[in-house]
C-alpha cells in the first residue's frame, strides 16, 4: 500500500494501491471492494460528506467514487495525481498535480 488510509463514518478504511486500485476494508479486515484505477494510487483518499471518495492516480486522474465501489466521476488532468485531495466546507474538491497546477473541482 502506498497511501495512507482514509476510515469513513461506517468504519470501512479507504487506501490506494501499487497494483492499480482503490480498495475497501471492512472494520472486520474482509475486502469489500476494490476500484480499478488506470495507475498507481499514492494519494490518500478523501471522503466527503455524501460518503463519496476522492483519490488521485498515477494516470493523471482524480476519481469520485461511490461508497458502494462504482465510479462516480473521473477528472482528467495533465499531469500524475500524487498529491492527497482536501475538501472544503461547501463540497470543493482540492487537489494538486503534477502539471503544476491546483485544481477545484466541484463535487
Amino acid at each position: 500500500m502506498y497511501s495512507s488510509p482514509a476510515i469513513g463514518v461506517d468504519g470501512t478504511v479507504y487506501v490506494g494501491s501499487g497494483d492499480n486500485a482503490v480498495y475497501a476494508i471492512n472494520p472486520n479486515g474482509t475486502k469489500k471492494w476494490a476500484f480499478p484505477t488506470g495507475s498507481v494510487v499514492s494519494s490518500s483518499p478523501a471522503i466527503g460528506a455524501d460518503g463519496t471518495i476522492y483519490v488521485g492516480s498515477f494516470d493523471k486522474s482524480l476519481y469520485a467514487i461511490n461508497p458502494n465501489g462504482t465510479k462516480k466521476w473521473a477528472f482528467l488532468t495533465g499531469g500524475h495525481m500524487t498529491s492527497s485531495p482536501a475538501i472544503g466546507a461547501d463540497g470543493t474538491v482540492y487537489v494538486g498535480s503534477s502539471d503544476r497546477s491546483l485544481y477545484a473541482i466541484g463535487p
